[in-house]
């Protein structure tokens, strides 16, 4: 096992902008978790809100586990050769993934700063990079999977 691959599980798991995104979904005013008590963004006052780092991270794990769950069922019937959680979950890092975890970090700095973030620099500023790293993210596993699997 290559210990940079294996390094990249922690960002894979908390700075993955994707998970953050699902964070956002899940737990906003209309969302699926929205009901449970778990206080996933502290109010602060005008239009500023800070995140709950432990809820965060607990979504993390959960939501990194079901993430390669899925891929394994997925990609198992495609593969060519066997392919284990560690195979779909540490693909070989690139600058694709340092642009999503670099934009992912900044913003989940800024969300858990004592000030927070208002709405409308998460919506303007925050939200445009998010997506660019996501997308990011997504083409480097469909090149990696029409590379080394299909």
């Amino acid at each position: 096992m290559d210990t940079i691959k294996l390094l990249n599980l922690i960002p894979y798991t908390f700075l993955n902008p994707l998970i953050l995104l699902a964070y956002f979904v899940v737990f906003s005013e209309d969302g699926v978790l929205h009901h449970l008590k778990l206080k996933p963004f502290y109010d602060l006052g005008g239009n500023c809100q800070r995140i709950n780092l432990a809820v965060y991270l607990g979504f993390c794990v959960i939501a990194s586990i079901t993430f390669i769950a899925f891929k394994l069922l997925v990609l198992l019937p495609l593969a060519s050769t066997p392919l284990t959680a560690l195979d779909i979950t540490l693909v070989q890092p690139g600058w694709r993934w340092l642009i999503a975890y670099v934009v992912t970090a900044i913003t989940l700095g800024t969300l858990a700063s004592r000030n927070g973030m208002e709405g409308n620099i998460a919506g303007f500023i925050f939200a445009p990079f998010i997506f660019i790293s996501s997308l990011l993210l997504t083409l480097a596993h469909v090149q990696w999977l029409l590379a080394e699997v299909i």
